[in-house]
């Protein structure tokens, strides 16, 4: 495939593919027959003349002191040459070969039988090039290159490919985009998104995936100025335009990129690209076929590539045998040189190859050898040596564990004994603080109640009691007060019955038994119980209770907040102030919420106010604390599966607003004032 491009230089990460060259239905890729699309050396450079590169490379190689740059420079060469020309490609990648073992530079020596692998491939010896892959998927393994490793996946994916095994090559392919795509800042990741295309395109069930890899490969190879990879991605997007039916398109596409090519001296391009015309053209009956052959031939010769002269030489001799038999003849002795020049070349790499891999084999054969007997040698002495350190070592271990095991033994039952004395007297202790908190919770909770409950009815009662000692009454009077002082001291002791009741409840243990309840009644009761409090401050009493609503609790758990909620907001509220009472529905619960305007609660207070003891003003107010009572009452709306919240300003306002679960879901909410 072709080099992405980047400005710090050349990286030989990425090497080859096998692509394939439209067959006579240019609609369907070949795998095998026709041109032989090839294995590319990838590499990421900048998008220099081709010239221009080589020059420069050939510069930096001579002036390289170290081995191993100066050896990734010759495989640099190699791959740069591979489109340029051939023999100039072989030539660097077997001095890097040779370079890699003689310093024992493994990673060049991957590279290197990569590059080889792929001259290989373009001189028709493909049995040599996979094993020459095979070798080096191997090196990369062991030394961990991941670039390397997906390199050499998609060149065995490509020869498989070309030899029509499709299993096996969509299998290495698969696995090579595995590793590629955790490389996707990496150059390797254009060429594998090329080689997917060439592997997948004509595998309808990846159609659409095989395009989007090529385009993604354009993409980023015109992002980085990469004019290998813009020739290449521009021949494969040609032949996506005639399957789309667009011919012409295409042809005249083909044109722009091969005269591009041919001008870059990048022969193999060139190549290809007047191949696809030349299968184009003779498809679709044209008379230019046999000027494309022309161009594929002076391009195969310009790079080297002998091998893939013979197809558009056999096609030139056949044509002109029938025309102009006289220059047939040229043809058929450049048929017979390349030929002879194509047999003696590869009966000479397999040759050298054999020879090369045999030597290795060899020399492994002989190092493991070697080490081998060092280490039966080093094993024998020490065996001898040690044989009674061993035994002694061993009996010693014995003792001194059985000793070790019974003291663990002994202290392991002294630690349970002592831990299961331990839990015994601290459950004890738990449970006689949680008796103790408890009683003193439940009598805190008990002298709160009587002092909110019947403070105010008392305090009412003595408050009549004292106009009887006004002489100026009339009987009237008398009468009315007598009634008065009666219906106080009734609801007084059904009061007092009441949290009879419930002290006896908490003694005997607590049972929720939630009925349903109006709660525009409940509030009303509370209302008449404060309603001379509210008339002597001149507070504006504000009620909003929706029609009909009924709430689930603990009627007396109810009142007592309900009482307490409404003396705090009366107690606190300025006087000529508003005071509201609201009520509305959210899913299955009613939101109930109690606001009087006054001096608020400060940032102090309002973190403290379900406290036992609220730090700030709130709690000083009367000369005792506001938090108990707010604590029993949240424990009451928390006992009903409800919550209770303060806000405050601080300054103005202040409203608490608790939940409590609704009976009856119709509801016509009618403001009551």
């Amino acid at each position: 495939m072709l080099p992405a491009g980047n400005t710090s230089g050349f990286t030989h990460s990425n090497m080859t593919s096998l692509a394939p060259l439209p067959s006579p239905n240019p609609l369907m890729p070949s795998r095998k027959g026709g041109y032989l699309l090839l294995c590319l050396c990838l590499a990421a450079f900048s998008s220099f003349a081709q010239a221009s590169l080589i020059q420069r490379l050939k510069t930096e190689l001579h002036r390289t002191k170290d081995s191993t740059a100066y050896n990734d420079q010759l495989n640099t060469l190699s791959a740069i040459y591979l489109v340029t020309h051939l023999d100039s490609s072989l030539l660097y990648a077997e001095r890097a070969r040779d370079l890699s073992r003689r310093i024992h530079y493994q990673k060049g020596l991957a590279d290197a039988s990569v590059n080889l692998g792929a001259c290989f491939t373009f001189q028709n010896n493909s049995n040599v090039a996979h094993r020459l892959y095979l070798e080096a998927l191997s090196l990369y393994r062991t030394l961990g290159d991941s670039a390397g490793v997906c390199t050499a996946l998609y060149c065995i994916g490509g020869y498989y490919h070309y030899e029509g095994n499709l299993p096996q090559a969509h299998q290495y392919m698969e696995s090579a985009m595995g590793v590629g795509s955790r490389l996707l800042k990496d150059s390797i990741w254009t060429t594998m998104l090329a080689n997917y295309y060439i592997v997948f395109s004509s595998d309808s069930a990846k159609a659409d995936s095989a395009r989007w890899a090529l385009h993604k490969a354009r993409d980023i190879a015109i992002r980085y100025h990469d004019d290998r990879m813009i020739t290449y991605t521009g021949l494969f997007l040609a032949h996506e335009k005639v399957r789309e039916n667009k011919l012409d398109s295409a042809l005249l596409e083909l044109q722009m990129l091969t005269a591009h090519a041919g001008a870059e001296k990048m022969h193999y391009l060139d190549l290809y690209g007047n191949a696809q015309m030349v299968i184009y053209a003779a498809w679709a009956k044209l008379a230019d076929s046999t000027r494309y052959r022309q161009r594929v031939l002076d391009a195969a010769a310009a790079g080297g590539y002998k091998k893939l002269m013979i197809r558009p030489v056999i096609a030139l001799y056949e044509f002109y045998k029938k025309s102009d038999p006289v220059k047939a003849l040229h043809y058929a002795d450049m048929l017979e040189e390349i030929a002879s020049h194509q047999e003696h070349l590869r009966s000479r790499q397999e040759q050298d190859y054999m020879e090369s891999f045999l030597r290795d084999q060899e020399l492994n054969n002989y190092r493991l050898d070697k080490q081998l007997r060092e280490q039966t040698e080093t094993y024998d002495r020490m065996e001898s040596r040690n044989r009674a350190t061993v035994f002694i070592f061993i009996a010693v271990c014995l003792a001194l564990s059985a000793m070790l095991l019974f003291t663990w033994y002994r202290a392991q039952s002294e630690n349970k004994r002592i831990k299961k004395r331990i839990s015994t007297i601290n459950r004890m202790v738990i449970e006689k603080n949680q008796l103790l908190h408890h009683h003193d919770d439940f009598k805190n909770k008990l002298l709160t109640i009587l002092a909110h409950d019947f403070r105010l009815p008392l305090s009412h009662i003595i408050n009549v009691a004292e106009l009887f000692r006004q002489k100026d009454l009339r009987p009237a009077q008398y009468q009315e007060i007598a009634n008065t002082i009666a219906a106080m001291a009734a609801d007084t002791l059904q009061l007092f019955e009441t949290v009879l009741s419930w002290i006896r409840s908490q003694l005997t243990g607590f049972e929720y038994n939630p009925l349903p309840y109006s709660l525009e009644e409940l509030w009303q009761e509370v209302l008449d119980l404060y309603a001379a409090d509210i008339r002597d401050k001149g507070l504006v009493l504000e009620m909003a209770i929706p029609a009909g609503m009924q709430v689930k609790g603990d009627r007396e758990m109810m009142q007592f907040v309900h009482r307490n909620l409404l003396h705090n907001a009366i107690k606190f509220s300025l006087k000529a102030s508003a005071v509201s009472i609201r009520a509305s529905k959210q899913k299955e619960r009613a939101v109930i919420s109690v606001t009087n305007g006054g001096s608020g609660i400060s940032d102090v207070d309002i973190y403290h106010i379900f406290e036992y003891k609220v730090p700030g003003k709130y709690a000083r107010e009367g000369n005792r604390g506001a938090g108990l009572a707010l604590i029993i009452c949240k424990d009451f709306i928390e006992k009903m599966e409800g919550s209770i919240t303060v806000r405050s300003d601080g300054s103005s306002y202040t409203t608490f607003e608790y939940t409590l679960m609704l009976e009856d879901e119709g509801i016509n909410t009618i403001p009551i004032n």
